[in-house]
């Protein structure tokens, strides 16, 4: 398969494994610019854990989903010599925050920064404006331009906020003011981004839908993978058939070929390459 290989330089600038709850990571509202207790989370904020997989690779699982029922969304952070990068941004701008908030603690003088959408989805993208407000570049597949093209970011919260029952105060409260800001680079087959000398790889894994991608981490053993792997639950199918599932079946097996320490999936908890093996047999489990 064709690999396309970019190496970014000084493009952008801004002027404990632990497992940490909201409580205990040191990122009390007071690091915000309104001033709430401590005590009282965002209501779009969910209950985040933060996974130090590494000195500089981490996890955050259990960010704010609106199916509620503990069904979470997970990020990652990835901090190289000079560079922080995000994967995904939440499904809140309370969300977003709260990553950001851990990216403030790593900050040292100037710092690169940039964005990784796995897909177009809500639940991944609502958070991206605040990441874009502090200059990061976006990265996303091709078609996730067709998706924002189509529908605004204000568009898409008053459809999930009709669609959970809730007033269009109660929605502006959880999801926040949601805007989406055109990728700045697009993709449309694998490519290795080289930032200060390390290498990121988005992978095109198509099936969950046509614009999903992954990111694999070679240095750390880690795999980003979205929405293409999930843990412990039903995978949503709804937005393809048997084509697309052959698909998305197709790209689990190429991503078990990948030397892999920990896998973050877009939903659920942190996992091993023997999850892969899970969803395989669910996807193939529906043509019985």
């Amino acid at each position: 398969m064709k690999v396309k290989n970019i190496t970014l330089s000084l493009l952008l600038t801004v002027s404990c494994s632990l497992v940490l709850p909201y409580s205990l990571c040191g990122l009390s509202d007071g690091d915000t610019k309104n001033t709430r207790n401590p005590s009282q989370k965002p209501q779009g904020l969910g209950s985040p854990e933060v996974h130090k997989l590494t000195e500089n690779v981490y996890a955050i699982t259990g960010l704010y989903h609106s199916a509620g029922k503990g069904f979470g969304t997970n990020a990652g952070m990835i901090f190289t010599q000079k560079s922080i990068i995000f994967i995904d941004a939440g499904m809140s701008i309370a969300s977003a925050e709260f990553l950001w908030q851990i990216a403030q603690k790593r900050i040292e003088e100037k710092e690169n920064l940039y964005l990784i959408l796995t897909h177009h989805h809500g639940d991944h993208t609502f958070g991206m404006r605040i990441m874009k407000e502090q200059g990061a570049k976006v990265f996303a597949h091709k078609i996730i331009k067709h998706w924002f093209e189509m529908y605004s970011g204000d568009q898409y919260k008053r459809f999930l906020t009709e669609r959970s029952g809730w007033s269009p105060e109660e929605g502006d409260r959880i999801f926040g003011d949601v805007i989406f800001f055109e990728p700045d680079v697009v993709i449309e087959q694998d490519t290795i981004l080289n930032i200060d000398n390390e290498e990121i790889h988005l992978l095109v894994t198509p099936g969950h839908v046509q614009d999903e991608l992954s990111v694999y981490h070679p240095l750390s053993k880690t795999l980003f993978a979205g929405d293409t792997i999930y843990e412990g639950s039903d995978l949503t199918t709804r937005f393809g058939g048997p084509n697309e599932w052959k698909i998305w079946i197709s790209q689990l097996d190429r991503l078990k070929q990948l030397d892999i320490n920990t896998i973050i999936p877009g939903h659920g908890k942190l996992c091993s390459k023997k999850e892969i093996d899970r969803n395989i047999n669910y996807l193939k489990g529906l043509f019985k």
